[in-house]
């Protein structure tokens, strides 16, 4: 008989619904798959890799699957999807209706909170070992918050990025069915739940073609319904801002550079700075891991130059005229080391530059490891006339310590920076000693160079290779 198990929503701790999703859409979409099923690898990943959709396993760590599949599981991760934590042995209530099944020593009723404490930190470390990453949602067994009658929620929560909220455990239904449950449950926004078991096999299961078919609505209906793991989702919802909108955004998942949103530039020529790095496309100075873009700057010969490094561009893929542009970075440090989160106009081929314009979101020259700098260059005030201000850190501290959040606000007729929030430098057409030349679309570039005029050169204390790690790039719009 066909039949639906639907769960009423726990709540999601620290992250609330937006009705703002990116490209547009007007609900998000999460996929979910308990327990580490074959029939998950062999049926649900092969059917979300056709079509380009992203989803959260969430993986019980003592079910053989885990143990006779460990490749496939990092294939998955690799690919872009969540592994997502759901206990070592999936402890559930003995006493609730039906679960005749559980057994004796995982019966969540005799299980103490500090016991499943245990179990998440243990099942956490087992899920870094196979997809590497740190970050991580947990889904709960059977929906069931409670440990020998006390929530263990509380204990766990430290533990996680977000604990997901129940949602909707779609058994036997149809695709139409199961169509007609993300329009309904996403007729208001906000977030769908869908918590698969078995697909084309296993228990509780959804057949293939239902399954199938819910997925080639989502691919052709992504203009309203964003789908993407849960971790993205919560990341999505902490990262908006008031007043504005996510309109582009990449979080460096799986295993590559995303090519349809960034351009590798290939050139050793100084970039009139007199820089000393060839920047290259090779995975020694770019690649995509653990969740982070790193761009690694290295002393070695190479095409006439005695270091190399990468550095990054959205020109013709990614060119806005106004927004918010934020990311959220870990810089190196050294003599002659040099980062840059920043942008430039996208006319630069025909205007030239300056005046194209040049908006520095974050620049850091690695003798300084303590401060960084947001700066305007435009026609009678660039270089080192460019019209800028530092941002320090206070005690001491070093921006190669821990990440920091970098972003600039751009409107008509106004630029601010900020750094972790603190608003420290603003720019208007009064501001700078010549013409405002920031009126129209710029693109965002990233890079780590080596030496140049305003560094200065690598010395006997510069150590390589020297690493420059992006959590995410983010733009968004006034939501007007």
């Amino acid at each position: 008989m066909l039949r639906a198990i639907l769960v009423v929503l726990l709540g999601l701790q620290g992250a609330q619904a937006v009705e703002t999703w990116p490209n547009g859409a007007h609900a998000a979409v999460s996929l979910a798959y308990d327990d580490a099923l074959a029939s998950q690898l062999d049926h649900a990943l092969p059917a979300l890799e056709r079509h380009g959709l992203k989803a959260t396993f969430y993986l019980a760590l003592a079910n053989p699957p885990v143990r006779l599949r460990m490749d496939g599981w990092r294939r998955a991760a690799l690919r872009g999807h969540e592994l997502g934590n759901h206990t070592l042995f999936h402890q559930c209530s003995g006493s609730a209706p039906g679960h005749e099944w559980i057994e004796a020593h995982r019966d969540l009723d005799t299980t103490s909170v500090a016991h499943m404490l245990d179990q998440v930190r243990v099942a956490n470390t087992m899920l870094q070992a196979i997809d590497g990453r740190h970050e991580r949602t947990f889904n709960a067994p059977c929906f069931e918050q409670q440990a020998a009658g006390k929530s263990y929620w509380p204990a766990i929560r430290d533990e996680f990025v977000a604990l997901r909220p129940a949602g909707a455990a779609p058994v036997g239904l149809s695709g139409a069915q199961l169509i007609a449950l993300v329009r309904e449950q996403g007729a208001h926004g906000g977030v769908v739940n869908l918590v698969f078991h078995g697909v084309g096999g296993d228990y509780l299961a959804t057949s293939k073609e239902a399954h199938e078919e819910l997925l080639q609505f989502l691919d052709a209906h992504r203009d309203q319904y964003w789908t993407d793991t849960y971790l993205n989702i919560v990341r999505h919802q902490r990262a908006a801002k008031p007043g504005w909108v996510l309109d582009w955004a990449d979080e460096f998942e799986g295993d590559a550079l995303d090519t349809r949103k960034w351009v590798a530039e290939v050139a050793g020529h100084g970039y009139g700075n007199n820089e000393m790095q060839f920047y290259t496309a090779r995975r020694q100075n770019l690649r995509v891991e653990d969740g982070k873009l790193v761009i690694e700057a290295r002393k070695e010969a190479y095409r006439g130059k005695q270091y190399t490094s990468a550095r990054l561009k959205t020109a013709g893929l990614m060119e806005r005229q106004y927004g918010r542009f934020e990311a959220r970075i870990q810089l190196p440090r050294g003599q002659g080391i040099w980062p840059a989160f920043w942008m430039l106009g996208a006319d630069i081929g025909k205007a030239g530059w300056p005046r194209s314009g040049e908006i520095d979101i974050m620049e850091n020259i690695g003798k300084e490891p303590g401060i960084v700098h947001g700066t305007l260059h435009g026609p009678g005030y660039s270089g080192e006339k460019g019209f800028g201000a530092p941002a320090p850190l206070a005690g001491g501290q070093s921006y190669a310590d821990s990440f920091h959040v970098f972003a600039v606000e751009w409107e008509p007729g106004e630029i601010r920076w900020y750094r972790d929030g603190l608003h420290y430098h603003t720019a208007r057409p009064q501001s700078v000693k010549g013409e405002w030349v920031f009126e129209h679309p710029f693109f965002v570039l990233l890079n780590l160079a080596v030496g140049g005029y305003w560094p200065g050169y690598p010395d006997a204390s510069s150590a390589f290779p020297q690493l420059m790690q992006v959590d995410y790039v983010r733009v968004y719009r006034r939501d007007e």
